[in-house]
């Protein structure tokens, strides 16, 4: 199983698009930071079949420390926002082999 990096992706749709590699990253690039515009403002971002991104709210825990000074006590974590994908079903089959 290999491991495909950003610039991996990039000459894939460069390839696609039967383009110089430069226009593959330069529309990969592209469609990245509107997602993460789109993250940051709160929208969702779907994209049918492959998949849905969203920011979501984490509450604050307590949770653990497993490292540090505080190792064994609990900390707490603040309530914060993190990225969320929700995989679509083209890519879940896919994935399972269907597809």
């Amino acid at each position: 199983m290999a491991t495909l990096r950003k610039g991996d992706l990039a000459a894939k749709v460069a390839e696609k698009l039967d383009s110089p590699r430069s226009e593959g990253e330069a529309a990969l690039n592209a469609v990245l930071d509107s997602i993460r515009e789109a993250l940051a403002s709160g929208d969702r971002v779907v994209l049918t079949g492959f998949g849905a991104f969203e920011a979501r709210q984490v509450k604050e825990r307590q949770v653990r420390a497993i490292r540090g000074s505080q190792a064994g006590q609990k900390v707490t974590v603040p309530a914060h926002r993190r990225a969320g994908f929700t995989p679509g079903s083209d890519l879940t089959g896919a994935v399972r082999g269907r597809g």
